[in-house]
């Protein structure tokens, strides 16, 4: 569903809501980047930053859609990143990444290392009792993550949480349930997580054709975002957004 459009949207302005409550500032670093959809509205504020991604063909839109900003683009792997960052930001990605800790534990070192100079957006699927469909495998998660182990996980890394927002209860997560009960998909058996992986941020599974294009474009998702603010803290959708401070 990352890739549904009102979906898309409704992160990035959460992502920039945390920038506005807490003042966060450049540079800034987008890892698994895709088209540059989360780099483009920081830089649109003046914000300079990097934006990576493993895939060739992601990157090259991505060049298109940044090309007026301050915003350097390339293909790469966050294990090769040494630059320093004031904000790191990864949206549905660390769940992509085997040795997670490891890459946690590295983001810290690109970060400032005196304590709260540096932050980290963090958002992935949650839930992984109740909420492990179809789709996880479609895009190749290794996992979903337990709300208090992730909270002690990025503490371990050098990470303090000062907000974890579920983004998608309760309208969201209702069109998932449907969407992936009655359209599952088979995946073909030569699928493998890193091939799923690098193709997600071009390809959606919540894709019905022109039912898709015209879902997106119905005159209620300012209202849906409305309806689920209320609902935020509570944590029983299947993803969620966290804000964390270095520590």
């Amino acid at each position: 569903m990352a890739n549904f459009p009102p979906f898309k949207k409704h992160i990035i302005n959460l992502i920039e809501e945390m920038i506005d409550i807490h003042g966060l500032s450049g540079p800034f670093l987008d890892i698994g980047c895709g088209i540059g959809d989360i780099s483009l509205p920081l830089a649109k504020r003046g914000l300079a930053g990097e934006a990576i991604d493993f895939s060739a063909t992601a990157i090259n839109e991505a060049k298109k859609n940044l090309q007026p900003y301050r915003v350097d683009t390339r293909v790469a792997d966050l294990f090769e990143i040494k630059q320093q960052f004031k904000l790191i930001i990864l949206t549905t990605v660390i769940e992509h990444i085997k040795e997670d800790t490891r890459a946690l534990k590295h983001l810290r070192s690109c970060l400032p290392a005196e304590p709260g100079q540096g932050h980290l957006i963090l958002s992935m699927p949650i839930n992984p009792k109740k909420e492990w469909r179809w789709d996880d495998d479609f895009y190749g998660h290794y996992r979903r993550y337990d709300q208090h182990e992730l909270v002690q996980q990025l503490q371990t890394c050098g990470f303090r949480v000062i907000e974890f927002w579920d983004y998608t209860w309760p309208v969201f997560w209702l069109m998932r349930r449907l969407y992936t009960k009655i359209l599952p998909r088979k995946l073909p058996q030569e699928a493998i997580k890193e091939s799923n992986t690098a193709a997600s941020s071009l390809h959606s599974a919540w894709e019905i054709g022109c039912g898709s294009r015209l879902l997106s474009r119905l005159p209620v998702w300012s209202l849906v975002y409305a309806i689920q603010r209320p609902w935020r803290k509570k944590l029983r959708g299947f993803e969620a957004i966290i804000l964390a401070q270095t520590i």
